[in-house]
């Protein structure tokens, strides 16, 4: 059996974060190989304590600006905000077509600003121009929800010519996955003259199936009538992929986390636990310990010398005063839960700092000792 010491094996460089050290714990598909390679999976304390580290925006915002800069390698990224690299380097490619179809935008709003471009010919072939060359797929259709143009780029991402889209409805990319409500809502919106946003999982003329976050308004005539719809359409194939294989390694490591023999425990500097495992519950003889405070579980703790410790005394608390990133206690205690009987115990103490948090928290692993 592993010893629950090597849980810190190799994490002194980057106990920033909560993420990092709970990966840590040995189990089928460490974090990290030996030549420190990042494996994706350190994402327990996300899954079990309900951390905002899921690829929210901020933090893919944060995450993609630093990479920008390039002062950080992409493994210490992928430790710091406990995501897969792959996952990293598809938030990137993500950040980087909505950028450009941004940029793309604003030159179409800057052109037609310009006295020069006052014709309407010329006006027409600007924007003609941006289209052709937008990252984004662009399809436009007449009222009746028939396509009347598409971009190049609606050809590489379906397979389809424009010759074979042209006087076809949309509905020629249904893969089936998006319900006959979702249709019927996006419908109704854009007839009523609004925007619709959402995402579709379509089919490519070849049967491959990918995935699209699309806005889709109405465009109206001079009379203030609805002439056409435009849609502009971003392939987010690689992100949902990547989202999907996350879960997974997350529903994993919560498995092998929760079937740990010995206690782990992530206590917050209010004395809060932000996460245990079921050894933790049946040791302490308390169901449910997450959220609970533990100074409210009636737990005596004994020294070494099987002295009761005060609870300004524990080492928890002594740790936390030193307000230091990463320092480690090692210690043999006595516990003794409600239910009755000492239990002797092998406990590493380690303080860390959870994801968005000023204060440090602390995690304990408690091993049995055996013995008196």
């Amino acid at each position: 059996m592993v010893s629950h010491r090597d849980i810190f094996r190799g994490a002194g460089r980057s106990a920033n974060t909560l993420a990092p050290a709970i990966a840590l714990i040995p189990s089928t598909g460490c974090a990290y190989s030996a030549s420190d390679t990042h494996s994706g999976c350190n994402r327990i304390a996300i899954v079990t304590s309900g951390q905002a580290m899921r690829h929210n925006k901020q933090i893919k915002e944060q995450a993609t600006a630093r990479m920008r800069e390039g002062k950080t390698s992409l493994l210490e990224l992928a430790r710091e905000y406990g995501v897969s690299t792959n996952t990293l380097r598809t938030w990137f490619k993500d950040s980087e077509a909505r950028s450009k179809a941004q940029s793309s935008a604003k030159r179409i709003a800057t052109a037609l600003s310009r006295e020069k471009y006052t014709s309407a010919s010329q006006r027409q072939r600007l924007l003609m121009h941006a289209l052709e060359q937008s990252p984004a797929t662009i399809i436009v259709t007449d009222a009746e929800g028939k396509i009347v143009y598409a971009n190049p780029k609606f050809v590489e991402t379906t397979g389809y010519a424009v010759t074979e889209a042209i006087g076809q409805n949309p509905r020629l990319l249904k893969s089936g996955e998006t319900s006959s409500e979702d249709y019927r809502q996006l419908w109704k919106a854009i007839t009523g003259g609004k925007e619709w946003r959402g995402t579709f999982h379509n089919r490519r003329k070849d049967g491959s199936l990918y995935w699209e976050r699309a806005s889709i308004s109405p465009v109206f005539d001079a009379a203030g009538k609805i002439a056409n719809f435009m849609a502009v359409k971003e392939d987010i194939t690689e992100y949902m992929e990547a989202e999907a294989a996350r879960r997974r390694s997350a529903d994993s490591f919560h498995s092998v986390f929760a079937a740990l023999p010995f206690a782990v425990l992530v206590v917050d500097a209010a004395g809060c636990i932000q996460l245990a495992n079921s050894a933790a519950e049946i040791m302490f003889g308390t169901p449910q310990l997450v959220a609970k405070r533990l100074d409210g579980l009636n737990l005596r703790w004994l020294d070494a010398d099987g002295v009761a410790l005060a609870a300004d005394a524990h080492p928890l608390r002594m740790l936390l005063r030193r307000k230091t990133d990463g320092d480690e206690l090692r210690m043999r205690l006595g516990l003794v839960p409600p239910i009755g009987g000492t239990r002797w115990l092998n406990v590493t103490i380690r303080t860390l700092r959870l994801p968005d948090a000023e204060e440090l928290a602390v995690l304990l692993v408690l091993d049995e000792a055996g013995g008196a």
